[in-house]
């Protein structure tokens, strides 16, 4: 990959580990689990990024939650979704990194829509985090691997710059496949911002990549919680 073509760096969002939930004593319910493993690698294939594989290295965190780590937030949607939008719906008791990758634990608030306590009593929701690539390596010519069959190129993301992390309504990470983990595409609208698409993918009059292009998800207005949430479901399944 061409240095001056890199995929950009900012504004990136990854799906997760699926999310955790307990009650503690008084009743509220904690979130709990890994945002990011370390040296897990992942094919990002997406019309804002590009395709490459992507890795995560231990460390990467270190920075930024030693800088800003009470500045970082729990939000639903990444706060970008009807009667949530811009809504902080946690406290983040932890974030820290562990031998495995990024761990956080969260106390959600009491007083959030009942559609979304039991969503995550139920298991309905992945969880994706957001997330600035501050200091990267690139291996353009790697050898193919298990991991990497198609030896496309390798990024590993050295130092990342965290913004924000929860719940999203779409499908869960699966840690046994290959599945794409780039959810960059559901928050940037490139079918308006034709000059934010990463080389090798036209956005006009191209009908393969507009089917991977998703505009930032919005459910009709006048709705109850409950006929939103179905809303956004159908959107995104």
């Amino acid at each position: 990959m061409d240095t001056l073509t890199r995929p950009p760096t900012a504004d990136l969002y990854r799906s997760t580990p699926p999310l955790e939930v307990r009650a503690s004593d008084d009743g509220r319910m904690t979130l709990f689990g890994h945002f990011s493993v370390f040296n897990s690698p992942t094919e990002i294939n997406s019309a804002y990024e590009g395709r490459f594989v992507e890795r995560i290295a231990p460390g990467a965190f270190t920075k930024t939650l030693a800088e800003r780590g009470d500045q970082i937030r729990i939000m639903w949607n990444h706060g970008k979704q009807g009667e949530l939008e811009g809504a902080i719906i946690a406290r983040a008791d932890t974030i820290t990194e562990d031998k495995r990758g990024g761990y956080y634990e969260a106390s959600l608030f009491r007083g959030l829509p009942e559609w979304l306590y039991e969503g995550l009593r139920e298991g309905q929701y992945g969880a994706s985090f957001r997330f600035a690539a501050v200091r990267d390596d690139w291996n353009d010519t790697p050898d193919r691997s298990d991991s990497n069959p198609e030896a496309l190129p390798e990024r590993t993301v050295t130092e990342a710059k965290l913004y924000e992390l929860g719940p999203v309504s779409f499908g869960a990470y699966d840690d046994a496949t290959a599945a794409v983990r780039s959810l960059s595409d559901r928050y940037h609208d490139l079918s308006t911002s034709p000059d934010r698409a990463a080389p090798g993918h036209p956005v006009n009059g191209d009908a393969a990549t507009a089917t991977a292009i998703t505009p930032p998800l919005r459910a009709p207005v006048g709705l109850t919680p409950a006929q939103r949430e179905s809303a956004l479901r159908s959107i995104q399944l």
